[in-house]
């Protein structure tokens, strides 16, 4: 009986070192093949983000992706994606592609208008652009000739006399011509238009004065927001009478 138990118990020891050393083989192949995985890092989406959204930093999370040369993984750099406006939805946990987004050379001008602005554009030539030195981001007045009329209500007639007044103020230029850049030097050529950033208010004035008088723009020097308040003016207002006024 006792020569027996110990044949069990050699036994046992026996298939427990060989359990140990089929464990050892498999985690060592498992070990050596982990080492053929390639891994990058990535930026994927935290959070579902709308189309037509800027991407902002804590939108994004960092995740591990398997390499694979065959597909496009993601951006790996961030400042390719902050700041920068979604084409259409990204999901949650979907790692961001450079197609996804709208650089700057492909955005157009919805994404350009600020905030309670709209995009209104006027017709130009050399002289009512300053000499086309005007270019995108500038601000500018807008000033508005009106030509002398006659106004006939109830057999009463009403003289309006030619006269010119600043209808806009800081206005920010964000288009010339079919540009929303400023463009080299060699590339310029005259713009036919002007496109301006206008409140809806604003807008309809704009629209009015094109249509009822001519439009000139005025270019502020850069960083000054100054307005000032004028009544507008006619002939008489720079005109000195001649002669001698006698009492």
């Amino acid at each position: 009986m006792e020569r027996l138990n110990k044949k069990i118990l050699l036994l046992a020891v026996i298939m427990a070192i060989v359990t140990s050393l089929l464990l050892y083989f498999y985690i060592s192949r498992l070990e050596d093949g982990k080492t053929d995985i390639e891994y990058i890092e990535v930026y994927a989406a935290r959070l579902e983000i709308p189309a037509r959204t800027v991407v902002k930093d804590e939108m994004l999370i960092k995740v591990q992706l398997t390499k694979n040369s065959e597909i496009t993984m993601g951006l790996s750099d961030k400042s390719q994606i902050v700041g920068k406006l979604t084409k259409e939805r990204i999901i949650k946990g979907e790692a961001i592609l450079l197609d996804r987004l709208y650089t700057g050379e492909k955005t157009n001008m919805a994404f350009l208008v600020p905030k309670g602005k709209r995009a209104v554009t006027i017709g130009v030539n050399e002289v009512t652009e300053v000499g086309d030195f005007i270019i995108p981001g500038d601000y500018v007045d807008v000033l508005a000739t009106f030509e002398e009329s006659n106004l006939d209500i109830g057999g009463r007639k009403i003289y309006y006399p030619k006269y010119t007044k600043a209808i806009l103020q800081n206005v920010q230029v964000l288009g010339v011509g079919q540009s929303m850049q400023v463009m080299k030097e060699e590339d310029k050529k005259l713009p036919a238009s002007v496109t301006l950033a206008v409140t809806l208010e604003e807008a309809e004035r704009l629209v009015l004065a094109d249509e009822s008088g001519v439009l000139r723009l005025a270019l502020k020097p850069a960083a000054d927001s100054n307005s000032i308040q004028t009544n507008g003016v006619i002939k008489d207002d720079m005109v000195v009478p001649k002669g001698k006024i006698e009492n």
